[in-house]
């Protein structure tokens, strides 16, 4: 499946180099819009490549490590949330958009948010989606337009791992009840045996 193009914000510096000779001699070197900056020194508006944003209880940002997997999101404390910033489409663009990435993921992978039973997406009720929507944002703190994204990005994956589930566990030569009654773990079975018969 051809994934779109992901852009990347490349920041670049500015090494001041004698003469116009030495400049032929040397590779062209990069240069930063805002001109001066310490070599060493990452940007100031650029994190750590590992450190987001975490909303508290009493509406206080602090920067820290993020989680890094899914569970680690879901037992996040009650009166926290990783702040996700988002670009004009609503498409995440910080740090923690990885970590949404995986935690929806694992929200397409939950039966009781995204049932398997559906054929298509658009045919789930209303109410899952709104649903789904309501616990992401228990853990992260999203702006409005980037909740088409969201759906979309849990739509993808939950079509992927519907497909995964089929080709693990139908092999050549099992009749779809021998299938439907081998149901995997953390698949609710009603659900699963639905799936496999359509």
């Amino acid at each position: 499946m051809p994934r779109g193009r992901r852009f990347r914000n490349i920041e670049f510096q500015h090494t001041s180099v004698g003469s116009t000779s030495d400049r032929s001699q040397q590779p062209d070197e990069p240069h930063t819009q805002s001109g001066s900056q310490s070599e060493h020194a990452p940007p100031a508006d650029r994190p750590d490549t590992d450190d987001v944003d975490v909303l508290d209880g009493l509406g206080r940002v602090r920067r820290t490590r993020g989680p890094t997997r899914a569970r680690d999101v879901w037992s996040l404390p009650e009166d926290e949330k990783i702040v996700v910033h988002c670009n004009e489409l609503g498409q995440p663009i910080n740090n923690a958009a990885s970590i949404l990435s995986t935690f929806l993921g694992s929200v397409a992978r939950k039966g009781q948010l995204c049932p398997l039973n559906y054929t298509k997406w658009n045919e789930m009720l209303p109410s899952y989606k709104v649903e789904l929507l309501r616990v992401v944002e228990t853990k992260f703190v999203l702006p409005a337009n980037s909740h088409d994204w969201v759906l979309k990005s849990v739509n993808r994956k939950w079509k992927e791992y519907k497909a995964k589930l089929k080709a693990d566990w139908k092999h050549e030569g099992m009749t779809e009840e021998e299938v439907a009654r081998v149901c995997p773990p953390d698949v609710i079975s009603h659900q699963w045996r639905e799936l496999v018969h359509y």
